[in-house]
């Protein structure tokens, strides 16, 4: 026994330790990141846990609600020194083996439902080269989710077969693990259940029992075979229920807890159920899909052997539920729209039945075969076949629909060729069944399995790497090196707060990338300053005492990151580096303003028929009036006419115009008294429509607020010049 577990122990690790290696390959040729803000979130939580050695989810240095931190804290081992280009080089790495790492399981649970050892090898290797596996190149959970549902499943059906509190609590384990790798995985406490009480079910029938015998001998079962399970399950139901009559029920999702809010079950979450089965399908070439499906459909019988039984409930129920949960999700967040990003975790036990029916050369009758192709046929009866110009994260499989365009001309006869397809395999299944050697028809199966569907995977590859990333770059272009500056110029340790601002308006997508990459390139972005929720038109202004700029809330870090642009206000500091256009500045203590501007929209516009009030502070310690330098850059909405515009001080004033098209820079001087500040007015007396707010859409370039002239940029100058007194400001 032990020479034989050895063998067969040997014999997968080999196997795991070989695709992982050819994965790799292809995820360590991505260089850049892919999903915005997910891969950005999941790297600052393994970097808080790396830095703090918490294990406690944490943003910004306050804890947030995220149950799945089984990905970060693995990450964490390759954060945290200060080289993000190598952590994220080896994260890729890693995320090849640890996906691939599925088969292990699958092999497993594959040898107890009785497959045997090539057959189990097939199927372990073959559900870590489906298609989403191309989800190994991002830093995303479904690279830990995946092999830790694999192992969930296992433990599952270990569980429903052993009836033992042993294995019910191995199998409440490894759903808790599964749970931490991705919180949508609680589906599986539900899954257990039923398949628990649906074993039950058949055994009873198995023993002869029927009716209200079935049901007493089911209870009687449960209650003597599994007092830890009922015991648990009742304890979870009157915690959920205490919880839901002080509505905190939801809680226990953290992040995730929006998604049982109107949950509802009606015809268009069947149809979206159907279809994303049918996605599923397709992923897994139709055919393999439909005989495995069938055979775990034909498994639900009181006369199957109990290990295949087991298997059958806990495949069925995870089948079932899991496409419901998924499908009941993308009904109400995800615009009606499949995503099959979330359910693939489904289609291992469905590998599982393939290699069993296979292995044993037992083909489910027609009528089991009928029952899976009906559901695809009707998923892909209004199945839309959307095209994208990159490989769509949330539906890897949607590489296909350009194809299946191509060969039907149009979205009608597309889908009429996918019906067809399922028509063609049910039929091709019953005819091997009935004239064909079972030996050679499932030798062919799996053969066409082998094939189709690492062929899909290899094409999800080549999409991938072919059209530029979500930052407009090759996905394989190693930019590293230039967006880490942040961490060379404030050296290891170092801690730097953020203060984002629209960058490249009215392009929202270039702005914002502009801060994923300043984030996600470096360690060291470890907050953000004057980025909170505050009421009023202009929120920063909450930030700061108005009347000395010292800052309300200081942050912990001792170096800034702040944008040339950024024209809202400029805190006090000796500039380290300048570089993309931003500034790190080491902040003066305690942190206070140099100058503060009100009157503006969040991106530097100013309010309609409203002065932009540019606050200058005196400094620390100044004894005397000063007078200051203030140089401005102002640019004109309208492309047809000049703009005029006055800048005012309390020691000048000044009138100019803006030509058509044309930012222009003037200085202003400001006398600025002791232990006090002075103000600088800019303003216009036209109004133009401009493109909408992009720190509140992404829906850029629409004309949709009302605004003067736009401040391009405003620097204080350092120089100063003593007077004698302050004059007040003169008339308007």
């Amino acid at each position: 026994m032990w020479r034989r577990a050895a063998v067969d122990g040997s014999a997968i690790l080999a196997l795991t330790l070989l695709l992982g290696w050819v994965l790799s390959l292809a995820t360590t040729k991505v260089a850049n990141w892919f999903v915005m803000t997910d891969e950005l979130y999941y790297e600052r939580l393994s970097i808080s846990v790396a830095q703090t050695g918490s294990l406690l989810p944490r943003l910004y240095g306050d804890v947030v609600a995220n149950v799945n931190q089984l990905y970060p804290v693995l990450l964490s081992f390759l954060y945290g020194d200060g080289d993000v280009p190598a952590s994220f080089a080896a994260a890729h790495r890693l995320n090849a083996f640890v996906m691939v790492s599925a088969a292990v399981p699958l092999y497993v649970l594959a040898r107890y439902a009785g497959a045997g050892r090539i057959w189990s090898l097939w199927a372990g290797g073959l559900a870590a080269a489906v298609p989403w596996i191309v989800l190994a190149s991002f830093l995303l959970t479904e690279v830990v989710a995946y092999p830790a549902f694999c192992w969930a499943l296992l433990a599952l059906c270990w569980a429903a077969g052993r009836k033992s509190n042993a294995a019910d609590a191995v199998a409440l384990a490894a759903i808790g693990v599964a749970v931490l790798a991705r919180v949508q995985f609680a589906v599986l406490f539900v899954v257990f259940a039923v398949a628990v009480i649906g074993e039950a079910a058949l055994a009873a029938a198995a023993d002869g029992r029927r009716g209200r015998e079935l049901v007493r001998a089911a209870a009687d079962s449960l209650l003597r075979k599994r007092r830890l399970l009922v015991a648990v399950y009742l304890a979870a139901l009157v915690l959920i229920v205490s919880l839901a009559l002080t509505t905190e029920s939801s809680r226990l999702l953290g992040s995730y807890a929006v998604t049982l809010e109107r949950v509802r079950v009606d015809f268009d979450l069947l149809r979206l159920a159907v279809q994303h089965l049918a996605v599923l399908a397709l992923g897994f070439a139709i055919v393999p899909f439909v005989l495995g499906s069938a055979w775990l459909v034909d498994r639900l019988r009181p006369s199957a052997l109990p290990r295949e039984r087991a298997v059958a409930v806990v495949g069925v129920a995870a089948l079932v539920l899991v496409t419901l949960q998924v499908a009941s999700f993308n009904q109400r967040f995800g615009a009606g729209e499949v995503k099959d990003r979330y359910l693939f975790y489904a289609l291992p036990v469905v590998v599982v039945a393939v290699a069993v029916a296979v292995a044993r050369r037992r083909w489910p009758p027609w009528w089991a075969l009928v029952v899976p192709a009906a559901v695809c046929s009707l998923g892909f009866v209004a199945l839309p076949l959307r095209t994208y110009t990159k490989l769509n994260v949330d539906s890897p499989v949607a590489i296909l629909n350009d194809t299946l365009l191509d060969l039907g001309t149009s979205e009608t006869w597309g889908r009429a060729l996918l019906v067809v397809a399922v028509i063609v395999a049910v039929q091709l299944l019953v005819l091997a069944a009935t004239f064909v050697p079972r030996r050679v028809a499932a030798v062919a199966v799996a053969a066409f399995a082998t094939i189709a569907v690492p062929a899909q995977a290899v094409y999800a590859f080549d999409r991938l790497f072919a059209v530029n990333g979500t930052n407009g770059l090759p996905i394989t272009l190693d930019q590293s090196g230039v967006f880490n500056w942040i961490d060379r110029a404030v050296g290891d340790g170092g801690r730097v707060a953020m203060i984002r601002y629209p960058v490249e308006s009215p392009d929202y997508w270039a702005g914002v990338a502009y801060w994923w990459d300043a984030e996600f390139w470096n360690e060291s972005v470890v907050d953000r300053f004057a980025d909170r929720p505050n009421p009023g038109a202009e929120p920063w202004l909450h930030e700061f005492d108005r009347r000395s700029g010292v800052v309300l809330r200081p942050e912990e870090t001792q170096f800034l990151l702040v944008h040339g642009t950024d024209v809202r206000f400029r805190l006090a500091g000796r500039q380290v580096v300048f570089d993309r256009g931003a500034y790190v500045f080491d902040l003066d203590r305690p942190w206070r303003a140099t100058w503060l501007t009100d009157g503006i929209y969040p991106d530097g516009w100013t309010r309609p028929h409203t002065p932009a009030t540019i606050t200058v502070f005196a400094e620390p310690g100044q004894r005397t009036p000063v007078r200051r330098f203030l140089f401005i850059s102002v640019a004109s909405p309208a492309k047809d006419v000049a703009r005029p515009f006055t800048i005012s001080s309390n020691l000048e004033r000044l009138q100019d115009s803006i030509p058509v098209e044309v930012s222009i820079d003037r200085r202003v001087t400001v006398c600025v008294p002791p232990r006090g500040s002075a103000a600088v007015t800019v303003e216009t007396p036209i109004v133009s429509a401009v493109y909408r707010d992009p720190t509140k859409a992404a829906l850029t370039g629409e004309i949709d607020r009302p605004a003067g002239i736009l401040l391009r940029s405003i620097a204080l100058a350092d120089e100063t010049e003593p007077m004698e007194s302050c004059p007040p400001p003169p008339p308007t």
